[in-house]
């Protein structure tokens, strides 16, 4: 009978009978074509069975379902799953009832065992029906004739038995019920659903050892090999078809598996040569409830872990200065300071976003990262960008990592985003104030999900970091103006430092100069006993710094370059600095230092109009008694602005708060 219409991809079912079984497959199995690929085959036996390992080696079967004396011999001699119609009490009692309807003389013959259910059935009823096992046609054969010779009328049995009576002359009643039938072709299916996620789940690990750069190799209880990658392979120098059911020690004795299956202990990292290789070897047992029933052997090519491991120091040390600072970095002894680093170490306590403001160069990632290294996450990375240095694609592929594919240039794997790459540690945000509009949505989203979906991603990826960001935009300014949003602010600015600029701390200013002027001359290789110059301090006292530390370590820097180590006269050292750092000269000779001003001769203060104001002398020109009132009076003329005061009177910040508070 040819096959029912098959759906590709449905498993592959052989419904093997012969006569009434296989007109019972027949009317059943349309209602199953949807859920596997049925063929009728009218087949017994070695014929059934020569077909079958055919067909299962070319791929093309999935499960066998037959019965009786043949489904059972096709068990014993076929690898495919032999699914059997089992025929029930049920199913003998009705087959009897319906035979002694027929005729008295009736007798059951069944395959192999008989069936309690029927001498119960017999005494109950006081009914004597004769009951025959058979094992072989040959058996079947001689037990319906013999029957016939009895007189018996009526043949209750499988199909065999069945085609037999009704050869002879006698009347077959067939054993199997609709719904055995039904059951046996049901319990295919799922045998086939079964034997497909098996095999599916072997050809995954089978794909994983392949491509494994370590060598595998599985055996049995008996040390004979199951399972040999490609890498085992190229180890050993012999083909996995030529290796698999071999012993392991015959092909390299000193990798024998005995003792670890005896023992049942495994052996982890042992170093041996293997040809011309050193080579890492575990030895691992495989075991279930009953015992031990294997073992598992790895190669792992000693000088690939070396390069691992040189691979993975390297990535050590360009992580380390990741975090080159600590609070003990901010230097200065000003209140607004201490103040300073006092909140940091509060703030670092805790987990909550941290907004740092102030102006550019005023040392805002120091603090930060002075924070993670006061925090409970320090021994995590940190992980620093400048919102403000990407073009807004670029950053967003940078925050939030791609998948394979997201779009043209992407790395073949994809890649982590920072986000990703900061996971238990600090992501710091520099210039946050400058993100586009589009990403601002993205990293509030990040913040409220604590999850990031990476570009072209369909699944989210769940991150742990504390974030610190900073900027020096007037982010509530940003905010009335449309240009940063609103909830993104409140979000971000939960704890908020301000770092003062070095202007609004000019006390700290001769500490960080002689700091910076010392850091210089080690990172240049110079010598200087005397420190800073005199004259340049007095120059760098009244400078309004704009470019705040940054600023002054470049000018430091300038100046190591400049004087060190060399016998420079005051004057000739005036001159080299204003060749060297013209903007702490200016054009306002009031900037000057004391000796290079006469103490005669009032300033010119230019004036709208290429007009000269007279706002007083320099202080080195003014008695002692008097300096206070001086100082008050160009205090008076400048508007109250003491930057402007100190360039007039040739002093600094801290000179001209001492003399007011001497006065």
């Amino acid at each position: 009978m040819p096959p029912t219409v098959s759906s590709p991809g449905l498993p592959r079912i052989w419904a093997l009978g012969i006569s009434r079984l296989q007109r019972a497959f027949a009317e059943l199995i349309p209602a199953y074509s949807h859920l596997a690929e049925f063929r009728i085959v009218g087949r017994a036996y070695d014929s059934a069975a020569d077909a079958i390992r055919r067909e299962a080696r070319e791929g093309k079967l999935d499960v066998v379902v037959s019965g009786g004396s043949n489904g059972a011999y096709l068990r014993q001699h076929v690898d495919v799953p032999v699914v059997l119609v089992k025929v029930t009490g049920f199913d003998v009692m009705s087959a009897l009832a319906t035979a002694r309807r027929i005729s008295p003389n009736v007798a059951l013959v069944t395959h192999a065992s008989t069936y309690a259910e029927v001498d119960e059935f017999t005494r109950a009823f006081s009914l004597s029906i004769p009951a025959y096992t058979y094992l072989t046609e040959d058996d079947a054969t001689a037990r319906v004739q013999t029957l016939k010779q009895e007189g018996v009328k009526v043949v209750v049995g499988p199909g065999l038995v069945t085609d037999l009576a009704d050869r002879l002359g006698l009347i077959g009643v067939f054993l199997y019920s609709g719904n055995s039938v039904r059951m046996a072709l049901e319990d295919a299916i799922e045998a086939a659903r079964l034997r497909r996620i098996e095999s599916g789940r072997r050809d995954y690990v089978n794909n994983i050892l392949a491509h494994l750069n370590e060598g595998v190799a599985a055996v049995d209880g008996e040390g004979r090999i199951q399972s040999f990658n490609p890498a085992m392979e190229r180890f050993l120098g012999t083909p996995a078809a030529s290796a698999v059911g071999r012993k392991l020690q015959s092909l390299s004795p000193g990798l024998s598996l005995d003792d670890v299956i005896q023992t049942g202990a495994k052996e982890l990292e042992a170093i041996q040569k293997v040809g011309d290789r050193m080579v890492v070897v575990n030895r691992i047992p495989l075991a279930n409830e009953s015992g031990t029933t294997g073992a598992l052997l790895t190669l792992q090519d000693a000088t690939a872990i070396q390069r691992v491991d040189r691979n993975l120091r390297s990535r050590s040390r360009t992580r380390l200065p990741g975090v080159r600072y600590s609070l003990e970095d901010l230097a200065g002894t000003s209140a607004a300071m201490m103040h300073v680093r006092e909140l940091a170490r509060r703030y670092a306590s805790v987990d909550s976003t941290v907004l740092i403001g102030g102006e550019s160069g005023t040392g805002k990632e120091v603090l930060a990262q002075g924070m993670h290294d006061a925090s409970p996450r320090r021994a995590f990375p940190f992980v620093a960008v400048n919102c403000a240095a990407f073009p807004e694609t670029l950053l967003e592929s940078e925050l939030f990592g791609y998948e394979e594919g997201a779009f043209t240039g992407a790395r073949r794997g994809g890649k982590a985003g920072l986000f990703e790459s900061a996971h238990n540690g600090t992501l710091f945000l520099d210039e946050v104030g400058d993100m586009p509009p589009a990403l601002q949505t993205r990293l509030l989203r990040v913040l409220q999900e604590k999850q990031v979906l990476p570009i072209g991603g369909l699944e989210a990826v769940p991150v742990n970091v504390r974030v610190i960001a900073a900027t020096h935009r007037d982010l509530v300014q940003r905010v009335s103006e449309g240009t940063f949003r609103q909830d993104l602010y409140y979000r971000l600015n939960i704890l908020r430092i301000e770092v003062p600029p070095l202007r609004a701390r000019a006390e700290d200013l001769p500490e960080l100069a002689e700091l910076l002027y010392r850091r210089a001359l080690e990172r240049l290789g110079l010598e200087d006993h005397e420190g800073l110059p005199q004259a340049a301090r007095a120059r760098l006292a009244g400078y309004h710094w704009p470019g705040n530390i940054r600023e002054l370590e470049n000018v430091t820097e300038r100046i190591a370059v400049l004087v060190a180590g060399r016998p420079l006269e005051p004057a000739e050292l005036l001159r080299e600095l204003q060749a060297a750092v013209p903007e702490l000269f200016g054009d306002d000779l009031g900037a000057m230092p004391d000796a290079a001003i006469s103490v005669d001769e009032p300033v010119q203060e230019p004036m709208r109009g290429g007009r000269q104001r007279r706002v007083g002398r320099s202080l080195a020109g003014v008695a002692q008694a008097s300096e206070a009132e001086h100082i008050r009076r160009v205090l008076a003329e400048c508007g109250g602005d003491r930057n402007a005061a100190c360039h007039i009177l040739g002093i600094s910040p801290t000179t001209l708060w001492r003399r007011l508070r001497a006065a």
